[in-house]
């Protein structure tokens, strides 16, 4: 073989090392939107302050199941589907206890309809906030009308008042009010279909009694107060019936 063509050989040779070496095309991950939230709800149940932790996650193509929270203590707690929810959206919740449930960070293992997985994490603080007492509930049936009263609590971001079905465990509420102010310490619900109602009016029972449920809440350490069901840190609520007619 001529020298030319050797040396031709090598230069193709080491061009194409060369090109190997500084391919730089960044990997997409095609997960990326994923995320997981945890919530510390803390409960006025008869008397007595339960505490019990809420996790939501979410993704695009999220798998419908197989999804799993670890919490730093090694606790393991399984996901499923929203099925009021598009997208489906996972939630998953534990026991509630009358102990407060570890602070740290909950790790969130997701799959995807693709076959992939995602990792994302979530840091619970120690915060907490002093559950709101309600003072007055009435329930007006000739116009229609809830009247709700609660006693302010210390630095929420925000209050959330809604109405639900008293087994409201994965179910969708009727009414949600979901940012009300800081300053806020009652509200008229018009049984309208109106604004705030998620459900139609026509699905309620009459005869049937319903909770009327008034949380404080705090947002994540420098996040916005948009009242999504998201980016929570605490949700401090209590609840009463009421017998629609």
């Amino acid at each position: 073989m001529k020298t030319k063509q050797i040396l031709a050989i090598i230069i193709l040779f080491v061009a194409l090392q060369s090109c190997k070496k500084t391919d730089t095309t960044p990997q997409i991950n095609p997960h990326a939107d994923a995320w997981g939230d945890v919530i510390l709800k803390k409960m006025n149940m008869n008397g007595n302050i339960k505490y019990q932790l809420i996790f939501f996650a979410d993704g695009e193509g999220i798998a419908a199941s197989g999804n799993t929270v670890t919490g730093p203590d090694g606790s393991v707690y399984d996901l499923h589907d929203i099925p009021w929810m598009p997208g489906n959206k996972q939630t998953g919740a534990g026991n509630p206890s009358g102990t407060k449930p570890p602070a740290g960070v909950y790790t969130f293992r997701l799959k995807f309809q693709d076959g992939s997985t995602a990792e994302t994490k979530d840091t619970l603080e120690t915060t907490e906030l002093d559950v709101p007492a309600i003072t007055n509930l009435t329930y007006d049936q000739n116009t229609q009308t809830i009247h709700v009263e609660w006693t302010p609590v210390p630095n929420p971001d925000l209050y959330c008042v809604k109405i639900t079905e008293l087994d409201m465990a994965n179910t969708k509420p009727f009414f949600k009010k979901g940012k009300l102010p800081v300053n806020a310490n009652a509200l008229d619900i018009r049984i309208d279909g109106g604004n705030g109602w998620l459900r139609p009016t026509s699905e309620l029972q009459s005869g049937t009694d319903y909770y009327v449920v008034v949380a404080a809440k705090k947002v994540e350490q420098g996040k916005p107060v948009e009242g999504n069901s998201k980016n929570f840190q605490t949700s401090s609520c209590t609840k009463r019936t009421f017998t629609y007619q």
